[in-house]
């Protein structure tokens, strides 16, 4: 969790070791104008480029949230589960929403699953009985269809059984614990 500027095959750059895929690595905040040069760099040098998909796969491993998908305007920290990281001392734009949030508890929260057969879930499916996942990916680590959905309160528990209407066929989930994945 540190950020330095460095230069990178010269060019200034910040260096971000703030780990959003639940790996190791660092993220690179440079010009968009030298970005091409420094990629080339890299793959010269070794470095195996992944895209999007393998970030999603290890962020959803990990139970990294993603906004636009696990947090939005109509889903916010507190039954995101993230309620550990807002201090609404502090006076952030929002904390008056989040106290709010605190004092009367959502009726949903966003939960880890496992799918217990084959499938793999989707954004957007939904949860029979309510509720929808926000991310869903097949597990390269795990062998099997995981994600995040939110989950009416009295269903979140982990352990608790569910269904997911997956592209018109019906998979049984379980709530599991965070992280979905980890490294030995």
């Amino acid at each position: 969790m540190r950020v330095e500027e460095r230069v990178i095959n010269g060019v200034e750059a910040l260096v971000c070791g703030t780990g959003y895929t639940g790996e190791d690595g660092v993220e690179l905040l440079l010009s968009p104008a030298d970005a091409p040069a420094v990629w080339d760099a890299l793959v010269l040098r070794g470095a195996r480029p992944a895209g999007l998909a393998a970030r999603d796969t290890l962020r959803t491993e990990v139970c990294y949230h993603l906004y636009g998908n696990d947090l939005s305007t109509e889903h916010g920290p507190i039954e995101a589960g993230l309620g550990w990281c807002c201090k609404e001392d502090t006076g952030f734009i929002g904390s008056g929403a989040v106290s709010a949030a605190r004092a009367d508890p959502p009726a949903e929260l966003l939960v880890p699953f496992k799918l217990t057969e084959r499938g793999v879930a989707r954004a957007g499916d939904p949860v029979l009985g309510g509720g929808h996942v926000t991310s869903g990916t097949f597990s390269p680590s795990l062998e099997i269809g995981i994600g995040m959905a939110y989950l009416p309160r009295a269903r979140s528990a982990v352990g608790s059984e569910f269904e997911i209407d997956v592209r018109g066929k019906v998979r049984r989930a379980v709530v599991a614990e965070r992280p979905l994945y980890r490294r030995s």
